[in-house]
């Protein structure tokens, strides 16, 4: 097994699996990669590593150019494949585009899986500033309001289990470090159903997110608006967008209960 070690929990692990999804995931973060470099960032043979890519080839989840290898586009197929099985997409979707035209910002969808936030949609309105988050990123969920919304949604022990796996990084000076910070902050978001993120991931953005209350309770969603501090403060950050955001968390609720 490579440096980066195995999954944890408990049942046998296929070592030429876990060999495989850590060159995908190589792949992905150098944007690109050659056997030699791949080899050398996960301290593999390049024998091994040649075969996984010529097999990865083969079943084309990755494409070759040259001697540089890049995971396909077939993962696009297999990410609307998994957006599809989201029961409350295509309803939190139209939301998500409403909420981005009527702030004229950044607007998103985000569930939590692996204990990790996943956005699933993101819409810009006409004064939308560039955020670093895209459709499949995977962010810490203390550090956003949206994964702060989420995590309000689940049990105690559950937060801490995800709290044990992924620790609490601190992103910015501003960022939620202790847990009783951060259940203490879960508390509120409960009873007012209202997150924010006060420049908690990154500095100068703000972001204000809503929990959505899936009736069926497998899916643990928010929606959000973002924007920079020069526009998200005062009664705007604390009183206007929260109203807005929780009411569009409400017409998903509602429509889901159609579904």
């Amino acid at each position: 097994m490579s440096k980066h070690g195995g999954p944890s929990g408990e049942g046998r692990r296929v070592k030429a699996v876990q060999t495989t999804t850590e060159i995908l995931e190589a792949l992905r973060e150098l944007d690109g990669a050659g056997v030699t470099e791949l080899a050398d960032h996960l301290d593999i043979a390049k024998a091994t590593v040649h075969s996984h890519l010529a097999t990865l080839v083969d079943n084309e989840f990755v494409v070759k150019r040259g001697d540089e290898y890049r995971v396909s586009l077939r993962f696009v197929d297999f990410g609307e494949y998994a957006k599809s099985n989201v029961d409350i997409y295509e309803i939190t979707k139209k939301e998500v585009d409403r909420l981005a035209e009527e702030t004229g910002e950044v607007a998103q969808f985000m569930i939590e899986e692996h204990g990790k936030g996943v956005y699933l949609h993101k819409a810009s309105g006409d004064n939308a500033i560039q955020t670093a988050s895209y459709t499949g990123n995977r962010k810490d969920l203390h550090c956003t309001a949206l994964g702060k919304a989420i995590l309000s949604q689940l049990s105690r022990a559950r937060v801490d289990e995800i709290i044990d796996k992924t620790g609490l990084p601190q992103r910015t000076p501003n960022t939620v470090s202790t847990r009783d910070e951060l259940f203490e902050e879960l508390d509120a978001i409960r009873e007012q159903k209202v997150a924010f993120d006060d420049e908690e991931i990154l500095q100068g953005l703000r972001c204000v997110a809503a929990p959505i209350a899936h009736p069926n309770g497998d899916i643990q969603g928010a929606i959000s608006i973002s924007g920079p501090t020069s526009r998200f403060k005062g009664d705007r950050f604390r009183e206007e967008l929260p109203e807005i955001v929780r009411g569009a968390a409400n017409v998903i609720e509602v429509n889901a209960t159609q579904v």
